[in-house]
């Protein structure tokens, strides 16, 4: 069997709406067959737990300080929400001290040792778990584990709103991160989400204006628009928005995860 993908999800900051995102996309590509992994590498800021009401008894703060290997950690969720193939996820503990200790407390010999650890783990998951798609959620910005997690990955994809603060930011992460990881062999692309006036109902209302907006945004990024998600009101400000793309199918929403999913698929290093 082929080797399956690594895609670490990253933004330049907190409220792109990352981690609805991604687990709605793993969730439907686990619907459809696909064997996907999911771990919260957000690890000074871990919401994985909180999105799927889920505590375990090993996190992956333990499988980085050698305590656990990565069979501890994994919950498999594809039973209780009926899926054709496999979720499994690895969560992050969001207590106050496990927190405070992945970067402040350890020094760079632990770190490095925590990376192989990572590492080794996941080349376990693609030749034990078979996994297709190991999908990482990182931490917002540029800091020590956000940068690790992403050279770990064959894509990375950065998820942003179109605003200033957004764009500007996300160009620097490109000069000062993307561009040496790109010569490193990995690809980069864009997610444009929560993208105000876009039409959800059907693609053919978007304007030349959006059209060429989103043009002059591959050039100023040098890489691909992959999706343009819009603004779901009812998605943003639920008390407890859970996996539309499998509990409501037919939402506007859980339709641009199906056209999302189709195009990660389409993916190449190539």
């Amino acid at each position: 069997m082929s080797r399956g993908k690594t895609l670490a999800f990253h933004s330049y900051k907190g409220g792109t709406g990352k981690t609805t995102l991604i687990a709605n996309l793993a969730a439907f590509l686990a619907k459809n067959g696909k064997r996907v992994c999911l771990l919260d590498f957000d690890l000074y800021a871990p919401t994985l737990t909180i999105y799927f009401r889920k505590t375990s008894r090993f996190y992956l703060n333990n499988l980085l300080s050698g305590e656990v290997e990565i069979s501890d950690l994994l919950v498999d969720l594809s039973p209780e929400l009926d899926l054709k193939g496999k979720l499994y996820v690895g969560f992050s503990n969001p207590g106050k001290e496990d927190v405070h200790d992945i970067e402040i407390k350890h020094e760079t010999k632990w770190q490095l040792a925590a990376i192989r650890r990572f590492l080794s783990a996941k080349k376990m998951l693609f030749e034990d778990y078979n996994i297709d798609y190991l999908f990482l959620d990182t931490s917002p910005g540029i800091r020590y584990w956000s940068i690790n997690t992403l050279a770990t990955a064959d894509i990375q994809l950065l998820i942003m709103k179109d605003n200033d603060v957004d764009i500007e930011g996300t160009k620097k992460m490109i000069t000062d991160i993307y561009d040496t990881l790109s010569d490193l062999g990995s690809k980069y692309f864009i997610i444009l989400n929560k993208v105000p006036g876009a039409s959800p109902i059907n693609e053919l209302n978007i304007t030349a204006d959006e059209r060429a907006f989103e043009e002059n945004l591959e050039k100023h990024f040098g890489t691909r628009i992959v999706a343009s998600i819009p603004c779901f009101c009812d998605i943003q400000f639920s008390r407890h928005e859970f996996l539309f793309a499998i509990e409501q199918p037919n939402h506007p929403f859980s339709k641009e995860i199906v056209t999302l999913a189709a195009k990660i698929e389409g993916l190449t290093l190539t």
